[in-house]
Order: structure tokens, then sequence, then C-alpha cells
């Protein structure tokens, strides 16, 4: 990481190694599609949106590269992962995401549930709620 000076405020730069994009990858990747979000949001919703990227010219669909996962790991851009790989129906993790009121309560109430289980569940805040993540030894099949 490095810092510099913005405005009087000190910012930290994240510098994403070749080996934490690749550990980034090894972990979440599943398949080469992926979204990305708009870079300015909707002028009547203010909300942002995700779409597939498209390779300008052809409109061929862009697959995942080390160089996305880098860029979104520093926070030049948002990616969103697929979960499941469609060729064998399988994932490296599971995400369950809630994003309304009282959602922390509940994401940790289901932590707790799953702990009691012996199944390890990470927990993560977001803007709106929160996120609780398992990731499994090996890809598990989406209906299990």
């Amino acid at each position: 990481m490095g810092t510099a000076r913005k405005g009087g405020a000190v910012e930290t730069a994240i510098i994403a190694t070749s080996e934490i994009v690749g550990d980034y990858s090894r972990l979440f990747v599943n398949r080469g599609a992926y979204i990305l979000q708009s870079s300015r949001p909707h002028p009547e919703s203010g909300r942002h949106y995700y779409f597939r990227p498209k390779a300008k010219g052809t409109g061929e669909e862009l697959s995942l590269t080390a160089a996305t996962i880098r860029r979104h790991l520093e926070g030049e851009l948002t990616i969103g992962l697929y979960a499941i790989n469609p060729s064998t129906q399988r994932s490296k993790w599971v995400a369950i995401d809630a994003d309304y009121g009282g959602a922390m309560e509940d994401l940790l109430k289901l932590q707790y549930s799953l702990q009691e289980e012996k199944v390890e569940a990470a927990l993560e805040m977001s803007r709106r709620g929160g996120h609780l993540w398992h990731f499994m030894e090996r890809p598990a099949l989406a209906r299990e």
C-alpha cells in the first residue's frame, strides 16, 4: 500500500500484487463471465446499474482477466461475480446478501445457527445491511 495526499487528507492506495489477484481468483472466481458496475449513477434514480461488458466493435462479451480483478481490488471499478460455474453446476462459495433494516441481527442469528452445525461463515457489513459468506473446501453442487 502507498499513501497520497488529497485535499489535505492522507489516502491509502491499495496495490493488488499478482499474488493477491491470484488468491482472489482462486477463492472467488467460478467462471469467466462477470458483470461491471456503471461508473456513474443513473441521473433519475441515482442508482448504479450492472451490465455484461462487451468488446468495442464486435460486441463480444469480455471474459474476466487478472487486470480487471486488479482494478477491482484497487478500487478503480466494481465487478460482480457469478456463484455457479455453468459447466460443472458447482460453486466455491455461498453468499447471503441481506439489504434491509435489521439485516445484521438476522445474519448474526444465522451465523450462530450455522456454527452450531459446525459450518463456518464470515459476516461482512455492507452499506445497506450485510453479507454472510461460506467458502467450501471443494466446489459443491449448486443443488446441495
